[in-house]
């Protein structure tokens, strides 16, 4: 179970962390272990007045990239046989940020206190708690160094992909903002201008042209508004996917959705691989189930996957349970299968991950290299039609007066 706790740190502030624990008794004792004076503990979605309250974090305070770059550093100076607060007091004083620095040195505080890496790493609050969990896993086993290398490599991987939907998103993105742009420029300061040459002759002028006036004049008094109406559209279309009532749509009428089997490829890979990570470095199948779900930012794939977890809780096969989840392919679920048997559930869920991860990313790149010229070609359809139009009105008014 979720709590959201506002607490008093050992700094004196009120600040708001988020702890996974079975009863509200268990995450007070750990809060109080950990230093925190709770205040309030809540369960549930967070209302408007708690998301207003709750501070401002820019990328988790850390990004993905740089929490990679600390691990495998960190990973560097323990396989060379240094000891942890050793490692922490030199990635410390090479920190490239001040932001960094405090983290780093808020650790090794606690580390030096005699707490263990993961829990000061769960102190600290930035670290997902995937790499919690491995770190934990890998303290008990003895082989941190090796897990610290994979956290990393799992994140940069995390990391890259994420850069690389961002950058291929960004071409057409542009395109269809330079279009927008330029589609009100023409109708709004350059069609005007040839309005007074058409005034008294609109019912014969051809039907481009009036359509092209019809646009301008409407764009002149309404564009603005027609621009709220359109950005409003687009937000309440966001919030309704994200509740409860969209969720449930997405999850029965996929077909619905352009690009949710996409979407699906893409975390069902993000998914295998992060459970693949934590199952090779010693976490239990079902508390690594539970953390690779957690890391996902989809609240659908969220529920579904927690109707699997109560069900591997009961008993039940992972490989059975995981088909009600109808979001998670069918192919990764007999590699799942394939890997339950042959005692190599680990090893099977990182292939399935690099499988669904190349199919995804192949889609996305056939995606793309269709959508950049269409878009280009969008542009200078809808430019060529309003130039055509205002080019076809002269001529008609030309006829007109020979």
């Amino acid at each position: 179970m979720e709590f959201r706790c506002q607490v008093i740190d050992r700094d004196g502030k009120d600040t708001v962390i988020i702890r996974e624990a079975i009863s509200e008794e268990q995450c007070v004792t750990e809060l109080v272990s950990q230093g925190f004076t709770p205040l309030k503990l809540r369960t549930g979605k967070a209302n408007w007045i708690e998301l207003l309250n709750s501070p401002i974090r820019l990328s988790g305070n850390s990004g993905t990239s740089e929490q990679a770059v600390f691990l495998r550093q960190l990973s560097i100076l323990v396989v060379a046989d240094l000891p942890v607060d050793r490692s922490l007091d030199m990635l410390r004083d090479q920190a490239s940020s001040s932001r960094q620095k405090q983290s780093v040195t808020k650790m090794l505080s606690d580390v030096r206190a005699g707490q263990s890496l993961a829990r000061a790493m769960e102190c600290e609050g930035n670290f997902p708690a995937w790499v919690i969990g491995i770190v934990r896993a890998s303290e008990t086993g003895g082989n941190l160094g090796v897990a610290l290398t994979q956290a990393a490599d799992r994140m940069s991987d995390l990391a890259s992909t994420r850069r690389a939907l961002i950058t291929a998103m960004t071409y057409p993105m542009a395109v269809l903002i330079a279009t927008i742009i330029a589609l009100m420029l023409v109708l709004t300061l350059v069609v005007p201008q040839f309005e007074p040459i058409f005034a008294g002759s609109e019912d014969k002028l051809p039907s481009l042209t009036r359509a092209v006036l019809w646009l301008s004049d409407n764009a002149s008094e309404f564009g603005i508004i027609g621009f709220l109406i359109l950005f409003s559209i687009i937000i309440g279309g966001w919030l309704f996917l994200k509740s409860d009532v969209g969720c449930a749509l997405r999850e029965n009428k996929p077909s619905l959705f352009p690009g949710q089997k996409l979407r699906d490829q893409y975390i069902a890979a993000q998914f295998s691989g992060l459970f693949s990570t934590l199952l090779l470095n010693g976490v239990h199948v079902v508390k690594a189930f539970s953390l690779a779900s957690d890391a996902i930012s989809s609240v659908r794939w969220r529920n579904q996957l927690q109707i699997v977890l109560e069900k591997v809780r009961e008993g039940e096969r992972l490989s059975s349970a995981l088909s009600k989840a109808k979001a998670y392919p069918d192919t990764a679920r007999r590699l799942v299968e394939v890997g339950e048997r042959s005692g190599r559930l680990g090893e099977t869920c990182r292939e399935a991950s690099k499988i669904m991860n190349d199919i995804a990313s192949h889609r996305i790149e056939a995606i793309v290299s269709l959508v950049n010229p269409i878009a280009i070609i969008l542009l200078g359809g809808a430019v060529a039609m309003l130039v055509a139009g205002v080019m076809l009105g002269i001529f008609a008014l030309g006829d007109f007066a020979g």
